[in-house]
């Protein structure tokens, strides 16, 4: 934990979470319009950019900021100083360019456990927010590779007003970046997958919008989930079956709140459906907590008590997806949360996250969405074969690069990137 008082912070989240207005919405999902939706919200800025994210990869992103910063607009960006595995190479030859060309670069080092929210604050007046960080897998030109990810692009001033506190707060416990390279290039890949989009951008008019936060957004989870009145529909990148001590403790001495609501929930008659992502490393049989134990966990339940609890691992050899890195759920059809919330204790408890809870007809948007991944998935898990091409070949291409221009960098990009992804 770092030795700062929450006390500020959670003042601002209390507030936002009864931030309530009817705005327009503009609804899209990752891979298959999100880099368009980000791109298009991004050109139409004409006086200020504040953009906040946990790591920052993609080099499309940054020339976007570089071309609006060359027009006068004033941008600004944040991201989490100590990601998991640390800043890549790649990341800190992106924030290096930014800096170089004037962008102030915050590195986050304030009082929660990581800065992990993926959020856009538009001149003041309109946010994106978003489950993808601001790389080729949550934004990925072709829209044909990357990750299941949500995101809303919200047009209302006292939302983007609240959201601007937030990132301002945060600004005021980060550090300066400073450039540690000497000579870099920003390296730049084709992305090329097998996902066939199948989701465009949709406006609706005078939707119903929330702003929350974390840390602390327990309660606030716990009671979206008591309202639903007839069906939760969840997608998660992950939600282990219990919190505490991976190895001490169980579903017994620490129960994840979250899943026990879900289950209470199911016992209600209310339908319950869990889309947990299948990557390998969260489908690990021998690790204590894994998406594969919180699948058996739930089935095991809801067929043991005859109630209407599902849980199913996305099949992304079918989909082709890279993996599903969503942190959403629908209530009742009508209510969903687009957010950066992972369902895990540090998340939910200890970390910045921004998430948008959006009523309303647009509510469809995303529950169609989950309807469409959730029809072809079973429990079967998996990279997918063309994502697996492309990540390994995009995996060859950043370490060659780094091992030829920076010879000493090679071994400590490889042991990043080989490092545990749950964070993210």
């Amino acid at each position: 934990m770092k030795p700062k008082s929450f006390a500020l912070i959670l003042l601002i989240c209390l507030a936002t979470v009864q931030l309530a207005q009817a705005a327009d919405v503009e609804t899209f999902v990752s891979p298959d319009s999100g880099y368009q939706a980000m791109f298009d919200f991004l050109d139409g800025s004409g006086a200020s950019i504040a953009l906040a994210t946990y790591t920052f990869s993609s080099p499309e992103i940054m020339d976007k900021l570089l071309e609006k910063r060359a027009e006068g607009v004033a941008v600004d960006v944040l991201v989490e100083k100590s990601p998991a595995g640390g800043v890549s190479d790649a990341e800190e030859a992106i924030l290096c360019t930014l800096a170089g060309h004037g962008i102030p670069v915050h590195l986050y080092d304030g009082p929660a456990r990581y800065m992990h929210a993926k959020y856009v604050i538009r001149d003041g007046s309109s946010v994106l927010v978003t489950s993808e960080n601001m790389g080729t897998t949550g934004f990925s030109p072709g829209g044909d590779y990357g990750n299941r990810g949500w995101g809303a692009i919200v047009h209302d001033e006292p939302i983007a007003e609240a959201l601007h506190a937030i990132f301002e707060e945060d600004k005021g416990f980060s550090l300066p970046f400073e450039c540690g390279l000497d000579n870099f290039t920003v390296p730049r890949w084709g992305s090329g997958g097998g996902y066939r989009p199948v989701f465009g951008r949709e406006l609706y008019y005078g939707q119903e919008v929330k702003l929350i936060a974390a840390p602390e957004s327990l309660d606030g989870l716990l009671s979206l989930i008591v309202s639903a009145n007839s069906s939760v529909s969840v997608e998660q990148y992950y939600a282990y079956q219990h919190w505490g001590s991976v190895k001490h403790d169980t579903v017994d001495t620490a129960p994840n709140p979250l899943l026990e609501a879900l289950i209470d929930r199911a016992r209600h008659g209310i339908s319950v459906r869990v889309l947990l992502d299948s990557t390998y490393f969260n489908m690990d049989e021998e690790k204590g907590v894994s998406n594969l134990h919180t699948i058996a966990y739930l089935n095991s339940i809801g067929e043991g008590e005859g109630i209407p609890l599902e849980a199913k691992a996305i099949d992304l050899d079918k989909s082709g997806l890279a993996k599903a890195h969503n942190k959403g759920l629908v209530i009742d059809g009508e209510t969903a949360l687009v957010s950066s919330i992972n369902w895990n204790e540090n998340s939910v408890m200890s970390n910045r996250e921004v998430g948008l809870l959006i009523s309303g007809e647009s509510a469809g948007y995303y529950a169609r969405a989950f309807e469409h991944d959730w029809s072809g998935s079973g429990t079967g898990y998996g990279l997918g074969l063309v994502p697996a091409v492309a990540s390994l070949a995009l995996l060859i291409i950043v370490v060659a690069y780094f091992g030829r221009s920076r010879g000493h960098v090679g071994g400590r990009l490889r042991s990043r990137l080989s490092l545990s992804r749950n964070h993210f």
